[in-house]
């Protein structure tokens, strides 16, 4: 042995005479020992139903996800599906029992978790067959089936309470008008657990709703039943394992597909019908449930005696609803009852974006510091001039986008400043400079002193200034408002001037086809009072043409008498004359009406407005049986306006009057119309009349367009003598009189102070 060798052997012999040390060697063999060959816990899921069923998928993705995270040993977890929904019978559990003891007789599971309501029957009733002695978790067990099961005591789990009277409660408070109350379910034997509940709940609660029970039901059926519900019911999807004809379904899939279809708003106990139409329920969550049982099962595997475990609630039982539901049928989330859960609820932009805005803030503060420490290395006078000029770019840019130009004047110095778009607007080539001569000269010579005078007088005021004036560019005539500012010296003079120029073509052209529309519906208003009054106008100019006719039959035959008589012939001959103005003038107030000139601006007397209008309408008021009382105040002052457009407002109020009182006795028709002069700078022109008044609902919307209270009115009379009166300078009321009917006043101003404003 060579020498290295030798010394390496006396110091391990050495070391082995030593009693702690061999037995420290003989723990870490031992220990090592184990843990090579510790075998890894088996946790066999038996889900009552197949993997084709939301709730299975979801709470054994819960258990596996709770045991591989938690557990300190090496684990296998094996599932299998029994499927005891749609196959219930004997030979099927025979078969399952079987399959199972074979499959698992060599490797037995340290722990059974029995996922869903079927399940923790079976594994009572068939455990010693299959996995004899093996601790069982159950899950997603209601406390009816665990004390109907009759568990041993080595088997625990988590009671979920689908608690069907809380989910009516909750449908209750979203719905409390509602007295009906449909509950759905299948044929299965789950199906069939859900039907003795709903029986039982509505027991005692028949005097609050009729109840309807849709069970085992053809598909076909059910889906015809539900249609014929009405859209204020309560209807409770429960589950449709079979339906009446045997045949097998999914029950989400059916609660998904009645909740399109159902016209009133559906609700269930199921967490897997969120989110599918049903608005909610009561429930719990099947994540919360496995998660719930794997704890369980990682204490029994950790050596806690199951029967000292006890059967414990859900902690995930909770209202909870669908936000998309509450909307579709318009159902208010401030019923929820408190501690509700919103599914599905759209979040706020705060909450959706909130690192978003955050770091923009952020952002936004970083780079404005760094701005400002930049800007403050910057020399003072290059940052100002830098800042002005980009300033005026910015402006100047902004106000040619929108048709604007910019401009100063210095009145010291006479210097005017204007930005290009000003030469735009005006119509000024490149080569004409931008001077304040410049600018007058392309300004209309009518307009260019009634812009002078404008800025002189708000030059006085202290005040800003507008005008209008009108321009001529590229052959066209169009309109630019300037606005101007003064801006005064230390002393308080005005040195400065600065303001805009906006062109309003389009706004002045739209304003005069306004006004032209105005006077087109205007004088179809007088053509169609006119149309109204037309037997009594024909009679009124017939009245003096039979007249004539017949004076002048007697003048011929005075002058072929013998001995004629001078004197009565000329009295025939001045009636003839008479008539014939009379005629004329019926003819010529006509013609007036029914012109469609421009308005002509004249000295108005309206006592004789009044009396002119009352004579075109005294056949129509003879027809109707209506008598006038007129209150003319004597050597009223007159007024300046329109007489066509005034006697307009007049005949339509009086025409008013006369439709007011269509079912008034006759004895009682008479329509006054009186004037005065009111505080010496109006004059009041008062129609009354003796008609019901006007209704409590039309009093503010009696000047409203098309607003009529009459069967073929157009409602535009009243708009239409509001705009004239309006214009005119004046005012018009409509209101009930105290003493019964209603009663039109107009005000207009006396011509000395009309004059006196201009």
């Amino acid at each position: 042995m060579k020498a290295p060798f030798r010394g390496l052997w006396r110091v391990v012999t050495h070391a082995f005479r030593k009693p702690e040390v061999v037995l420290f060697l003989i723990i870490v063999i031992s220990s090592s020992g184990v843990r090579a060959e510790e075998r890894p816990r088996r946790v066999l899921m038996l889900h009552a139903f197949n993997h084709a069923f939301p709730a299975t998928t979801i709470s054994g993705d819960a258990v596996r996800k709770r045991l591989l995270e938690r557990s300190e040993h090496k684990l296998e977890i094996a599932a299998e599906f029994l499927d005891l929904a749609r196959h219930s019978g004997p030979g099927h559990e025979d078969r399952l029992v079987s399959f199972l003891r074979e499959k698992y007789s060599g490797e037995q599971p340290d722990v059974v978790i029995a996922l869903g309501s079927s399940a923790l029957p079976f594994i009572v009733k068939h455990r010693e067959a299959i996995t004899p002695s093996v601790p069982v978790v159950f899950a997603g067990i209601s406390p009816a089936n665990f004390s109907a099961s009759r568990p041993p005591p080595d088997m625990t789990g988590i009671l979920t309470e689908f608690d069907l009277a809380k989910t009516l409660a909750l449908a209750e408070a979203l719905q409390p008008s509602s007295r009906q109350v449909v509950f759905i379910a299948g044929s299965g034997g789950v199906d069939r657990r859900w039907q003795t509940q709903a029986r039982t709940l509505m027991g005692g609660r028949g005097d609050r709703f009729e109840t309807t029970y849709l069970f085992e039901l053809s598909y076909d059926a059910l889906v015809a039943e539900l249609k014929r519900v009405p859209p204020d019911a309560i209807v409770i999807i429960l589950t449709v394992f079979l339906d009446g004809s045997g045949k097998a379904f999914v029950p989400v899939e059916v609660a998904t597909a009645l909740a399109a279809l159902s016209p009133a708003p559906t609700y269930s106990p199921y967490d897997t019908f969120l989110g599918n139409g049903v608005i909610g329920g009561s429930v719990d969550t099947f994540e919360s449930i496995g998660t719930a049982a794997a704890d369980l099962t990682l204490d029994i595997m950790g050596g806690k005696d199951p029967a000292t475990i006890p059967p414990s609630v859900s902690p995930g039982q909770a209202f909870r609803v669908d936000a998309r539901a509450l909307q579709r049928w318009n159902l208010r989330e401030s019923n929820l009852p408190t501690g509700t859960i919103v599914l599905f609820k759209a979040p706020t932009i705060w909450e959706a974006h909130r690192n978003l805005v955050l770091a923009s803030v952020f952002m936004f503060a970083l780079q404005t510091s760094v701005a400002a420490a930049l800007l403050i290395q910057r020399r003072r006078r290059r940052r100002a001039e830098t800042l002005l000029k980009e300033s005026e770019e910015r402006m100047t840019l902004a106000a040619a986008s929108v048709n604007i130009g910019i401009w100063q004047f210095d009145r010291e110095t006479s210097e005017l400043w204007a930005t290009e778009h000003s030469r735009v607007l005006f119509g000024l080539g490149s080569g004409i400079p931008l001077t304040r001569e410049a600018f007058l000269t392309a300004i209309l010579p009518e307009d260019r002193e009634t812009a002078l005078a404008s800025f002189s007088k708000a030059s006085r005021e202290d005040q800003s200034a507008v005008t209008d004036v009108r321009v001529a560019r590229d052959g066209k005539q169009r309109w630019i408002r300037i606005r101007a500012r003064f801006h005064p010296n230390d002393q308080g003079a005005p040195k400065q001037l600065s303001g805009v120029f906006v062109d309003i073509t389009e706004q002045k052209t739209a304003e005069i086809e306004t006004a032209l529309q105005r006077q087109e519906v205007a004088h179809l208003m007088r053509v169609s009072v006119l149309g109204e009054l037309s037997g009594a106008i024909a009679h009124e100019i017939n009245q003096p043409l039979t007249a004539i006719q017949s004076n002048a039959e007697t003048g011929l035959d005075l002058v072929a008498a013998d001995t004629p008589d001078l004197i009565e012939i000329r009295d025939v001959f001045q009636d003839i004359v008479d008539d014939n103005r009379r005629a004329s003038e019926v003819i010529q107030r006509l013609r007036n009406l029914l012109k469609k000139d421009q308005a002509t601006i004249a000295s108005v007397d309206v006592n004789e407005l009044v009396t002119s209008t009352l004579r075109l309408l005294n056949n129509e008021l003879i027809s109707r049986r209506i008598s006038v009382k007129l209150d003319l105040t004597q050597s009223l002052p007159t007024t300046i306006g329109d007489p066509v457009q005034l006697q307009q407002v007049l005949l339509n109020l009086v025409m008013n009057a006369m439709d007011a009182m269509a079912s008034t006795a006759v004895a009682q028709r008479l329509v006054t119309v009186s004037t005065l002069l009111w505080r010496a700078n109006a004059i009041v022109v008062r129609v009354k009349d003796c008609g019901p008044g006007i209704p409590p609902a039309g009093e503010s919307r009696i000047f409203e367009p098309f607003y009529t209270t009459k069967a073929h009115g157009l409602g535009l009379g009243l708009p239409i003598c509001s705009t004239i009166i309006e214009a005119h300078g004046g005012n018009i009321e409509l209101s009930n009189d105290n003493f019964g009917g209603a009663v039109a006043m107009i005000s207009l101003p006396v011509r000395s102070l009309l004059i006196a404003a201009q």
